[in-house]
């Protein structure tokens, strides 16, 4: 397989995501992954996970709650870059706003983009509400049998591996929102989308050269009757 820029692009998303992945994993399961003290001992993953009270239970349920609805965000966020990849391209001699004008020639394309963008950012609230809300609840569980310090700064550290991920994915869904374009949640350096891919792109060339041919034949042709007529 030929590795061309949008492979490039669908690789390094891929393991952009996969990295995410996991740190959101450990972010959102906080009643699991946060050290908790069980009979003055710290608790396995698996005393965590079966506390057996129901305050446990709902923090457990909360976490997974949490966790499906930022899976959500990933499935939407992958849904809208290859989107990008296939049918954008990021061509660094052109200007940053020069898709604004030239999307204009694609109202399906310009459709198509503001909608995904929308369900976006739609899904950036839903989780950042989640993840607020988790933090609060699965605060109340680890509270209960915390281990001091250990367990405060674990658990403010997985909360904001998943806060850093939001806040970034809601500033690239806002920015797109605002200017009306379609910014990289992906890339490793704040990447815009510029240009209509190649592979999409109207193109006058084949036109002009047809128009051209056409010219030319004409010029033969009345070139021959003339000949012929003398």
């Amino acid at each position: 397989m030929k590795i061309n820029s949008d492979n490039k692009q669908r690789i390094i998303t891929l393991m952009t995501m996969f990295i995410e992945f996991y740190k959101v994993l450990m972010g959102t399961f906080l009643t699991i992954f946060v050290p908790q003290l069980c009979d003055d001992k710290v608790c396995t993953m698996r005393q965590n996970f079966f506390n057996g009270s129901m305050l446990n239970t709902l923090g457990n349920v909360w976490n997974f709650v949490t966790f499906s609805s930022i899976t959500l965000l990933y499935f939407i966020e992958l849904k809208r870059e290859n989107w990008c990849i296939i049918y954008l391209d990021i061509d660094d001699e052109k200007s940053t706003n020069n898709l604004d004008t030239e999307i204009e020639l694609y109202p399906k394309y310009k459709k198509e983009m503001a909608k995904l963008n929308k369900n976006y950012i739609y899904a950036v609230y839903i989780s950042l509400v989640m993840m607020f809300t988790n933090f609060i609840v699965s605060g109340i569980v680890v509270y209960q049998s915390y281990t001091g310090v250990n367990s405060i700064t674990t658990f403010l550290s997985f909360f904001m591996l998943v806060f850093v991920k939001l806040y970034n994915s809601w500033t690239v869904g806002d920015l797109s929102i605002k200017n009306e374009r379609a910014n990289s949640a992906y890339m490793k350096e704040p990447k815009t989308y510029n240009t209509i891919d190649v592979d999409f792109r109207i193109s006058t060339d084949k036109t002009d050269k047809k128009e051209d041919n056409l010219t030319v034949n004409d010029v033969l042709i009345s070139v021959t009757n003339d000949t012929i007529n003398l």
